[in-house]
């Protein structure tokens, strides 16, 4: 999409229209929104998305999930969310509006940022550690991968809704087809793993997700043994990344990560945050990072096997995604590197009884 394209009178005529109504929302204050605040904000969702500005489109989606959640007194409303979502929505009308008044082709561009994946035909993977995240409305799984022929970090997910009143574990879910016949819980078995007809989108980072349409297949290969390769972290290299990068306003925390493997390293006691989560200490070279762990469901994995670790005097290589925020090192354990597969610290080992799940969650 670009300048020449846009119909400038019906887009600048949106854009003005959704920035007076989050600042008007701002300046009256949460405790007047309401069920039609909700649905003004969703009726511009669509409208951006018809109108293919799928950055301000997501960013709206995600403001007014946030905002149904406080009108309903949902225990998972975060204030943080909301503001950052909103102020980001509102940046993004008032930067895209200025580059539309003064034909600026490049900044209206930069502002839409939204990246296209490339076609491949076929690429093997294996998965090295999976990140977890379950709130009252979904449970998703963001599966953290290396590709075999060149060590390129790539990842998969899946996100599954959550029906009201469903008493289904998180990790169940695993167990469910998806639309290319496969379970998720096959990437778990620490097989060699090939997509095909899939799409990659890089980003800044080189980092690849991996997407799948209707004709693309997940199949199970061999048992995969050299784990060891994946064990490097190169720190210096991550302080160089962190030293380049400029940081916008429309940056989350997490957007900086890194993929690292800690080989000598430590658990200190653990802290409680607050009421909904519980910080442990882990320690490597005098360096602390800070494992940032649920009190909820989410954390039912990580939790003991945490405290199991730092009771043992040695431990296996752990693999964890780390990022910035606040001037802290915060970090997610995801797996340890022993003598075989990787061992996935929030994934749950319990059974799952698939009847049963089917039936629980059939509408």
């Amino acid at each position: 999409m670009n300048l020449a394209t846009v119909d400038r009178r019906k887009l600048g005529l949106l854009l003005d229209e959704l920035a007076r109504g989050v600042e008007d929302l701002l300046l009256s204050g949460l405790t007047t929104a309401s069920a039609p605040t909700r649905q003004a904000l969703d009726v511009a969702f669509q409208e951006a998305s018809r109108m293919k500005l799928l950055r301000l489109g997501s960013t709206l989606r995600v403001a007014s999930e946030e905002l149904g959640r406080f009108t309903r007194n949902d225990a998972g409303f975060s204030r943080k969310r909301l503001c950052f979502f909103l102020g980001r929505a509102w940046m993004l009308c008032q930067g895209l509006g200025k580059a539309l008044r003064e034909d600026d082709e490049g900044a209206f561009d930069r502002l839409m940022r939204t990246p296209v994946g490339e076609p491949v035909e076929e690429r093997d993977v294996v998965v090295l550690g999976v990140a977890k995240k379950v709130t009252s409305a979904f449970s998703a799984f963001e599966f953290r991968l290396r590709g075999l022929s060149d060590g390129a970090r790539l990842t998969w997910s899946c996100v599954f809704p959550v029906r009201p009143g469903l008493d289904v574990p998180p990790d169940a879910f695993l167990h469910l087809p998806q639309k290319q016949q496969f379970q998720p819980n096959l990437l778990l078995e620490g097989k060699v793993l090939r997509f095909t007809k899939l799409t990659v989108t890089r980003d800044e980072g080189g980092a690849g997700r991996i997407g799948l349409g209707e004709h693309s297949k997940v199949t199970a290969g061999e048992p995969f043994a050299d784990w060891g390769r994946f064990r490097q972290w190169d720190v210096r290299e991550a302080i160089e990344r962190v030293r380049a990068r400029e940081a916008t306003p429309f940056d989350l925390d997490v957007e900086l990560q890194e993929e690292v493997v800690l080989d000598a390293w430590e658990v200190g006691e653990p802290i409680d945050r607050d009421e909904s989560q519980t910080v442990y200490p882990i320690r490597t070279g005098g360096t602390t990072f800070d494992a940032v762990v649920s009190k909820g469901v989410e954390g039912k994995a990580l939790r003991p096997a945490l405290d199991g670790l730092r009771k043992q005097k040695k431990r296996p290589p752990l693999f964890g995604l780390l990022h910035y925020e606040k001037c802290r090192l915060l970090l997610q354990p995801l797996a340890l590197f022993g003598d075989g597969t990787p061992q996935q610290l929030m994934i749950s080992n319990e059974k799952v009884d698939r009847v049963a799940l089917l039936r629980a969650i059939k509408f």
